[in-house]
C-alpha cells in the first residue's frame, strides 16, 4: 500500500511540474516550439474525436459532420 501511495503522490507532483517544464523545451529553439505545438494540436484534435464519438455512442443528438443526408438511421 505505501507503494500505492508514494506512487500517487510522485504522479500528482511531476503533473504539477510538468506545464513549467514543458514551458522550457518549447522555448529552446523555434524547431522545439513547432514541435509542441503540433503534439498539442494532434492530441487536442483527437481527443475532440473521441469525446465527439463518445456523445454520439450515448444517444446525443449532434450534428452532421459529413456531406451525406442528415436522417438518423434506425
Amino acid at each position: 500500500m505505501n507503494a500505492f501511495i508514494d506512487f500517487t503522490v510522485r504522479l500528482l507532483t511531476d503533473a504539477i511540474q510538468m506545464p513549467g517544464l514543458i514551458g522550457e523545451v518549447a522555448l529552446r529553439s523555434p524547431l522545439s516550439a513547432v514541435i509542441v505545438a503540433t503534439g498539442t494540436a494532434f492530441i487536442l484534435l483527437s481527443v475532440g474525436v473521441l469525446g465527439y464519438s463518445a456523445l454520439g455512442a450515448l444517444g446525443i443528438p449532434l450534428p452532421n459532420l459529413g456531406s451525406g443526408p442528415n436522417e438518423r438511421i434506425e
